[in-house]
Protein backbone atom coordinates (compact mmCIF):
# COMPACT_ATOMS: atom_id res chain seq x y z
CA UNK A 1 0.00 0.00 0.00
CA UNK A 2 3.09 2.24 0.96
CA UNK A 3 4.42 1.34 -2.30
CA UNK A 4 1.43 2.57 -4.28
CA UNK A 5 0.91 5.42 -2.71
CA UNK A 6 4.12 6.81 -3.57
CA UNK A 7 3.81 5.91 -7.22
CA UNK A 8 0.46 7.90 -7.19
CA UNK A 9 2.44 10.80 -5.56
CA UNK A 10 5.06 10.38 -7.79
CA UNK A 11 2.10 10.47 -11.14
CA UNK A 12 0.65 13.22 -9.90
CA UNK A 13 3.66 15.34 -9.39
CA UNK A 14 4.72 14.34 -12.52
CA UNK A 15 1.63 15.38 -14.19
CA UNK A 16 1.80 19.07 -12.33
CA UNK A 17 5.30 19.91 -13.64
CA UNK A 18 4.34 18.37 -17.04
CA UNK A 19 4.89 21.99 -19.60
CA UNK A 20 2.10 22.67 -21.84
CA UNK A 21 2.94 21.88 -25.24
CA UNK A 22 3.07 24.85 -27.59
CA UNK A 23 3.31 24.72 -31.98
CA UNK A 24 4.18 27.74 -33.59
CA UNK A 25 4.26 28.23 -37.24
CA UNK A 26 6.83 30.72 -37.95
CA UNK A 27 9.56 32.42 -36.31
CA UNK A 28 8.38 35.71 -34.96
CA UNK A 29 5.67 34.43 -33.38
CA UNK A 30 7.20 31.05 -32.11
CA UNK A 31 9.69 34.14 -30.31
CA UNK A 32 7.19 36.43 -29.23
CA UNK A 33 5.12 33.47 -27.65
CA UNK A 34 8.32 31.98 -25.89
CA UNK A 35 8.95 35.37 -24.25
CA UNK A 36 5.59 35.31 -22.71
CA UNK A 37 5.81 31.33 -21.95
CA UNK A 38 9.06 31.78 -20.39
CA UNK A 39 10.21 28.03 -18.85
CA UNK A 40 6.61 27.41 -18.06
CA UNK A 41 5.76 26.07 -21.42
CA UNK A 42 7.79 24.50 -24.53
CA UNK A 43 7.71 25.74 -27.56
CA UNK A 44 8.44 24.60 -30.88
CA UNK A 45 9.12 25.94 -34.24
CA UNK A 46 7.66 24.37 -37.45
CA UNK A 47 9.48 26.32 -40.22
CA UNK A 48 12.64 25.42 -39.97
CA UNK A 49 15.13 28.62 -40.10
CA UNK A 50 16.40 30.56 -43.66
CA UNK A 51 13.33 28.69 -44.98
CA UNK A 52 10.27 30.75 -46.54
CA UNK A 53 6.60 30.26 -44.88
CA UNK A 54 5.70 30.22 -48.90
CA UNK A 55 7.95 27.85 -50.30
CA UNK A 56 7.81 25.20 -46.84
CA UNK A 57 7.35 21.52 -47.39
CA UNK A 58 6.14 20.05 -44.16
CA UNK A 59 6.94 16.88 -43.17
CA UNK A 60 5.09 13.73 -41.80
CA UNK A 61 7.67 14.52 -38.31
CA UNK A 62 4.79 18.11 -38.21
CA UNK A 63 1.49 16.45 -38.82
CA UNK A 64 2.95 14.42 -35.10
CA UNK A 65 4.14 17.59 -33.70
CA UNK A 66 1.00 19.48 -34.36
CA UNK A 67 -1.08 16.13 -32.82
CA UNK A 68 0.82 16.49 -29.62
CA UNK A 69 0.48 20.19 -29.03
CA UNK A 70 -1.44 21.92 -26.32
CA UNK A 71 -1.60 24.91 -28.35
CA UNK A 72 -1.26 26.01 -31.90
CA UNK A 73 -0.35 29.48 -32.84
CA UNK A 74 -0.22 30.45 -36.24
CA UNK A 75 -0.24 33.79 -38.36
CA UNK A 76 -3.25 32.96 -40.21
CA UNK A 77 -4.98 34.78 -43.11
CA UNK A 78 -4.28 34.82 -46.70
CA UNK A 79 -1.24 33.33 -48.20
CA UNK A 80 1.53 32.68 -45.18
CA UNK A 81 0.65 29.71 -43.41
CA UNK A 82 -1.72 27.93 -44.65
CA UNK A 83 -0.61 24.46 -44.75
CA UNK A 84 -0.72 24.67 -41.04
CA UNK A 85 -4.18 24.33 -41.46
CA UNK A 86 -3.53 21.49 -43.62
CA UNK A 87 -1.76 19.46 -41.06
CA UNK A 88 -3.94 20.37 -38.29
CA UNK A 89 -6.86 18.61 -40.27
CA UNK A 90 -4.59 15.92 -40.93
CA UNK A 91 -3.00 15.27 -37.27
CA UNK A 92 -7.12 15.23 -35.84
CA UNK A 93 -5.75 17.49 -33.08
CA UNK A 94 -8.37 19.01 -31.04
CA UNK A 95 -5.68 21.73 -29.34
CA UNK A 96 -7.47 25.29 -29.85
CA UNK A 97 -5.59 27.55 -32.48
CA UNK A 98 -4.27 30.99 -32.06
CA UNK A 99 -4.77 32.61 -35.32
CA UNK A 100 -3.31 36.39 -34.81
CA UNK A 101 -5.27 37.79 -38.18
CA UNK A 102 -8.69 36.66 -36.81
CA UNK A 103 -7.65 37.40 -33.18
CA UNK A 104 -6.17 40.81 -33.68
CA UNK A 105 -9.29 41.52 -36.73
CA UNK A 106 -6.93 42.38 -38.87
CA UNK A 107 -9.42 41.80 -41.74
CA UNK A 108 -11.45 44.81 -40.35
CA UNK A 109 -8.75 46.86 -38.95
CA UNK A 110 -7.02 46.88 -41.99
CA UNK A 111 -7.67 49.93 -44.07
CA UNK A 112 -7.88 52.17 -40.88
CA UNK A 113 -4.11 50.94 -40.02
CA UNK A 114 -2.68 51.52 -43.33
CA UNK A 115 -5.25 53.08 -45.60
CA UNK A 116 -8.62 51.66 -47.62
CA UNK A 117 -6.29 50.62 -50.64
CA UNK A 118 -5.74 47.64 -48.37
CA UNK A 119 -9.01 46.28 -48.21
CA UNK A 120 -9.89 43.74 -50.95
CA UNK A 121 -10.72 40.10 -51.07
CA UNK A 122 -7.14 39.11 -50.40
CA UNK A 123 -5.29 41.18 -47.41
CA UNK A 124 -1.71 41.09 -47.21
CA UNK A 125 -1.37 38.80 -44.49
CA UNK A 126 2.54 39.95 -43.51
CA UNK A 127 0.96 41.95 -40.10
CA UNK A 128 3.90 41.29 -37.52
CA UNK A 129 6.74 43.71 -40.03
CA UNK A 130 4.49 46.18 -37.77
CA UNK A 131 6.20 46.30 -34.41
CA UNK A 132 3.14 48.20 -33.06
CA UNK A 133 0.71 46.22 -34.49
CA UNK A 134 2.43 43.40 -32.30
CA UNK A 135 2.91 45.07 -29.39
CA UNK A 136 -1.41 43.74 -28.91
CA UNK A 137 -0.20 40.35 -29.36
CA UNK A 138 1.43 39.50 -25.91
CA UNK A 139 -1.89 39.90 -24.33
CA UNK A 140 -3.33 37.29 -26.65
CA UNK A 141 -0.74 34.61 -26.13
CA UNK A 142 -0.94 35.10 -22.09
CA UNK A 143 -4.84 34.39 -22.84
CA UNK A 144 -4.19 31.32 -24.81
CA UNK A 145 -1.12 29.93 -22.66
CA UNK A 146 -3.97 30.92 -19.57
CA UNK A 147 -6.58 28.55 -21.15
CA UNK A 148 -4.17 25.34 -20.82
CA UNK A 149 -2.13 26.02 -18.13
CA UNK A 150 -4.56 28.36 -15.46
CA UNK A 151 -1.60 27.67 -12.67
CA UNK A 152 0.90 29.98 -14.44
CA UNK A 153 -1.83 32.67 -15.66
CA UNK A 154 -0.23 35.66 -13.84
CA UNK A 155 3.16 34.99 -14.70
CA UNK A 156 1.99 34.67 -18.22
CA UNK A 157 0.04 37.89 -18.20
CA UNK A 158 3.03 39.70 -16.25
CA UNK A 159 5.37 38.52 -18.70
CA UNK A 160 2.96 39.63 -21.57
CA UNK A 161 2.69 43.09 -19.95
CA UNK A 162 6.70 43.92 -19.91
CA UNK A 163 6.62 42.80 -23.37
CA UNK A 164 3.93 44.87 -24.61
CA UNK A 165 5.99 47.75 -23.51
CA UNK A 166 9.04 46.51 -24.91
CA UNK A 167 7.46 45.95 -28.47
CA UNK A 168 6.14 49.56 -28.29
CA UNK A 169 9.60 51.04 -27.01
CA UNK A 170 10.78 49.23 -29.88
CA UNK A 171 8.44 50.79 -32.36
CA UNK A 172 9.65 53.98 -31.51
CA UNK A 173 13.67 52.95 -31.49
CA UNK A 174 12.42 52.06 -35.18
CA UNK A 175 10.87 55.39 -35.43
CA UNK A 176 13.72 57.56 -34.77
CA UNK A 177 16.23 55.18 -36.56
CA UNK A 178 14.50 55.28 -39.87
CA UNK A 179 13.46 58.90 -39.85
CA UNK A 180 16.73 59.88 -42.08
CA UNK A 181 15.62 57.84 -44.70
CA UNK A 182 11.85 59.12 -44.85
CA UNK A 183 10.22 58.82 -47.95
CA UNK A 184 13.26 56.99 -49.42
CA UNK A 185 12.18 54.67 -52.36
CA UNK A 186 12.10 51.31 -51.18
CA UNK A 187 12.16 48.16 -53.48
CA UNK A 188 11.48 44.77 -51.12
CA UNK A 189 11.81 41.47 -53.07
CA UNK A 190 8.29 40.52 -52.40
CA UNK A 191 5.07 41.68 -50.84
CA UNK A 192 6.49 41.10 -46.92
CA UNK A 193 6.82 44.63 -46.34
CA UNK A 194 3.80 47.32 -47.31
CA UNK A 195 2.91 47.89 -43.23
CA UNK A 196 6.62 48.04 -42.36
CA UNK A 197 6.98 50.53 -45.43
CA UNK A 198 3.77 52.77 -43.97
CA UNK A 199 4.20 52.21 -40.32
CA UNK A 200 8.11 53.46 -40.54
CA UNK A 201 7.68 56.86 -43.61
CA UNK A 202 9.27 54.45 -46.55
CA UNK A 203 8.08 55.01 -50.18
CA UNK A 204 7.44 51.20 -51.26
CA UNK A 205 7.98 51.54 -55.16
CA UNK A 206 7.22 47.98 -56.49
CA UNK A 207 8.24 44.15 -55.31
CA UNK A 208 10.50 42.37 -56.92
CA UNK A 209 9.36 38.67 -57.09
CA UNK A 210 5.01 39.25 -56.82
CA UNK A 211 4.71 35.66 -56.33
CA UNK A 212 7.26 34.62 -53.62
CA UNK A 213 9.57 31.37 -55.11
CA UNK A 214 8.48 31.95 -58.34
CA UNK A 215 10.49 33.81 -60.80
CA UNK A 216 9.28 36.90 -62.58
CA UNK A 217 8.54 37.00 -65.90
CA UNK A 218 10.92 39.22 -68.18
CA UNK A 219 7.87 41.77 -68.99
CA UNK A 220 7.44 41.85 -65.08
CA UNK A 221 11.20 43.25 -64.42
CA UNK A 222 10.89 45.43 -66.96
CA UNK A 223 7.99 47.39 -65.60
CA UNK A 224 9.63 46.92 -62.31
CA UNK A 225 12.80 48.26 -63.91
CA UNK A 226 11.19 51.41 -65.20
CA UNK A 227 9.66 51.97 -61.67
CA UNK A 228 12.79 52.24 -60.09
CA UNK A 229 14.49 54.37 -62.62
CA UNK A 230 11.50 56.83 -62.46
CA UNK A 231 11.70 56.70 -58.26
CA UNK A 232 15.00 57.11 -58.59
CA UNK A 233 16.00 54.18 -56.05
CA UNK A 234 19.07 53.36 -54.60
CA UNK A 235 19.37 49.95 -53.83
CA UNK A 236 17.37 47.06 -54.11
CA UNK A 237 16.80 44.14 -52.07
CA UNK A 238 16.65 40.65 -51.55
CA UNK A 239 15.41 38.30 -48.71
CA UNK A 240 17.19 35.38 -46.79
CA UNK A 241 14.42 32.69 -47.28
CA UNK A 242 14.49 32.94 -51.00
CA UNK A 243 16.53 32.49 -54.52
CA UNK A 244 18.30 36.13 -55.03
CA UNK A 245 18.72 36.02 -58.24
CA UNK A 246 16.33 38.02 -60.08
CA UNK A 247 17.33 40.67 -57.32
CA UNK A 248 20.49 40.40 -58.70
CA UNK A 249 19.63 40.89 -62.09
CA UNK A 250 17.29 43.90 -61.28
CA UNK A 251 20.37 45.22 -59.18
CA UNK A 252 22.25 45.26 -62.20
CA UNK A 253 20.32 45.76 -64.79
CA UNK A 254 19.07 49.07 -62.77
CA UNK A 255 22.80 50.17 -61.64
CA UNK A 256 22.43 49.79 -58.42
CA UNK A 257 23.35 48.22 -54.71
CA UNK A 258 21.70 44.77 -53.09
CA UNK A 259 20.98 44.40 -50.31
CA UNK A 260 19.87 41.26 -48.33
CA UNK A 261 16.70 41.69 -45.33
CA UNK A 262 15.03 39.01 -43.55
CA UNK A 263 11.63 39.34 -42.73
CA UNK A 264 11.10 35.88 -40.88
CA UNK A 265 14.42 35.63 -38.52
CA UNK A 266 15.82 32.85 -36.65
CA UNK A 267 19.41 33.79 -37.91
CA UNK A 268 21.88 34.15 -35.65
CA UNK A 269 21.24 37.95 -36.25
CA UNK A 270 17.91 37.83 -35.85
CA UNK A 271 17.47 35.57 -33.11
CA UNK A 272 14.50 37.62 -31.95
CA UNK A 273 11.77 39.06 -32.86
CA UNK A 274 13.71 42.50 -31.65
CA UNK A 275 16.74 41.71 -33.89
CA UNK A 276 14.94 40.92 -36.37
CA UNK A 277 13.18 44.36 -36.65
CA UNK A 278 16.14 46.09 -35.72
CA UNK A 279 18.51 44.03 -38.61
CA UNK A 280 15.92 45.26 -40.83
CA UNK A 281 15.59 48.93 -40.01
CA UNK A 282 19.83 48.75 -39.68
CA UNK A 283 20.10 47.04 -43.42
CA UNK A 284 17.56 49.88 -44.61
CA UNK A 285 19.30 52.94 -42.98
CA UNK A 286 22.73 51.26 -44.35
CA UNK A 287 21.23 51.29 -48.06
CA UNK A 288 18.94 54.19 -48.77
CA UNK A 289 20.59 57.29 -46.12
CA UNK A 290 22.31 59.77 -48.13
Amino acid sequence: MKALLCWLTLVGLSLSLAQPNVVVSIFPYFDLTRQVAGEHATVTLLLPPGVSPHTFDPTPRDVRRIAEADLVIMNGGDGIDGWLRRLFEASGSRAPILDVFAALNFRERVADLYGPEFYSQFINSHLWLDARLMAELPPLIAAALAEIDPGQADVYHANAERLSAELLALDAELQTMLAPISGAAFVPFHDAWPYFAIRYGLNLVVEIEPFPGREPTPAYLQYALGLIEKSGAKAVFSERQLNPRPAEVVAEQAGVALYVMDPVGGQPDTASYQSMMRFNASVLLAALAD
